[in-house]
């Protein structure tokens, strides 16, 4: 059944690259604001080989890494905190916490850059706040939604809050917690895009902002399916991880 599922999702794809090259080539479009599917995957291939899309490859990685990680390892012990809380408190406290996770972190862009500078450790910050989110809350709601028989269980053989925390509760919640992940994921390369076109000198965002400046069409498409190539691999990643982990358990 996954494999029929892959094989229609992949289908899918195949067929929408097939109806771009030939509405393309047919003129259906207009050549000079979408260029032909093979004509980006020839220039994808070109910049490969001199070694420029591997060097903004790379830096962008480096990015939607650092602020998942710092999302991850933020976000967590906050879910786990929270949940410790009384639910009373958990209530008064949820409006704030639902107001701020929609605040765009490019409102505050420049309030960011007054603290950080434009360097790298901005980018990753706005990386970081889209991420937090989806991880925190998935962590708190899959704590609160641990199994009460196991947990009453744990807690009749003496064990403190720590030890029922990271032998029941944080394993009970992991699956929630890789769905939280595995939305940040995406967010990290949507996020990232923006960010790069804000003062980088590298990586696939600040390519796309140079191509479309200087109207090079080629080029921005070549960067928007490449960081589409890469949601779709980090989310089958993400995917396989998941369902694995949660085999094990």
């Amino acid at each position: 059944m996954n494999l029929i599922m892959l094989g229609k999702r992949f289908a899918a794809v195949l067929a929408f690259i097939l109806l771009w090259e030939i509405s393309v080539r047919l003129e259906w479009v207009d050549p000079q604001f979408i260029p032909p599917f093979t004509q980006v995957i020839a220039f994808i291939f070109a910049e490969s080989a001199s070694g420029t899309l591997e060097k903004n490859l790379l830096a962008s990685l480096g990015r939607a890494a650092g602020g998942l990680a710092v999302a991850v390892i933020t976000a967590v012990p906050l879910g786990v905190a929270l949940a410790g809380w009384s639910q009373k408190l958990r209530i008064a406290l949820e409006p704030v916490l639902e107001w701020l996770s929609h605040i765009n972190p490019f409102v505050v862009f420049h309030v960011i850059i007054v603290f950080m500078g434009a360097g790298e450790l901005t980018k990753i910050t706005i990386i970081a706040w889209a991420c937090i989110w989806p991880i925190m809350f998935s962590t708190l709601s899959g704590i609160i939604h641990a199994d009460t028989d196991t947990v009453k269980a744990a807690r009749s053989f003496g064990l403190n809050r720590f030890r029922l925390t990271v032998k029941i509760l944080l394993p009970s919640a992991l699956p929630s917690i890789l769905t939280g992940t595995r939305l940040a994921a995406g967010y990290s390369l949507l996020f990232l895009v923006a960010a790069e076109m804000m003062g980088a000198s590298s990586g696939l965002g600040f390519m796309i902002y140079t191509a479309q400046a200087n109207y090079q069409i080629v080029e921005m498409f070549a960067g928007v399916v490449v960081i589409a190539a890469l949601a779709m691999i980090l989310d089958g990643i993400m995917s396989a991880a998941g369902k694995k982990l949660s085999y094990r358990r």
